[in-house]
């Protein structure tokens, strides 16, 4: 009966892990470039108490690396990406990586993200459009014109999957080096989420119940333990 009530504890704080996972992708469906994040467990023999018996050992998270849909908008300043890559933007903490590519131009004519962070250019400084410019475009290798006149291409880098940290909704780091090769840009489109909102609905209510019904073991458990106390320690 110990090795049970472990053993259903286990489970649950996996499954708690993965309630708080499905939760944050499906309140970010509607995120420009967010990836789904996937919680895969592992097993363990607990051979020391029976040999049928397992329990989970841990989770490990991992970003879904899957494309989403692209989304037609009139802003030449709404850039996707087609392959796997990053456009790179300034932060506090220093470069980082996205494929959230609603841009605009702040009031001194930097190209800044939904958050007001710069992007990047291939120099490793942030792209400035005059302000005399009337128009603004962006070619598929990500070139940047104001009014026919080239001022410089956004920075755009690939990396392996797993060498990529999240941060927040739509930013990650890494210290690898980049590889070879840069993704496609796609001007007056957006990236939507890859999260299906169906499949996180399922699965939401999936690890709910899974969840309920381990905490229901444990307790059942504590309610025989505390029997057995009860009637081992009474009088004879």
């Amino acid at each position: 009966m110990g090795s049970g009530i472990y053993i259903a504890a286990a489970g649950a704080e996996s499954q708690a892990a993965a309630l708080d996972v499905t939760a944050n992708n499906i309140a970010n469906a509607a995120t420009t470039g967010f990836k789904a994040e996937r919680v895969s467990f592992r097993q363990a023999l607990d051979s020391a108490q029976s040999a049928d018996a397992t329990y989970v050992e841990g989770s490990s998270k991992a970003d879904d690396q899957t494309a989403g849909s692209l989304v037609q908008t009139s802003n030449p300043l709404d850039l996707a990406l087609v392959g796997d890559g990053y456009f790179s933007v300034e932060t506090d903490a220093g470069t980082r990586y996205t494929r959230a590519g609603a841009f605009r131009l702040d009031a001194a004519g930097a190209i800044i993200n939904a958050a007001g962070q710069k992007a990047l250019s291939n120099g490793g400084g942030p792209l400035t459009v005059p302000p005399e410019a009337s128009q603004v475009s962006v070619t598929a290798t990500g070139e940047v014109f104001a009014d026919g006149e080239s001022i410089g291409s956004l920075a755009l880098s690939r990396f392996s999957p797993g060498a990529m940290k999240r941060e927040g909704a739509s930013l990650f780091s890494t210290t690898a080096a980049p590889l070879d090769g840069t993704p496609e840009v796609v001007s007056g489109a957006l990236e939507s989420s890859n999260v299906n909102v169906v499949r996180g609905m399922v699965d939401l209510v999936k690890v709910s119940r899974t969840y309920e019904s381990l905490l229901r073991m444990i307790e059942g458990y504590r309610e025989t333990e505390s029997r057995a106390a009860r009637d081992l320690g009474g009088p004879k």
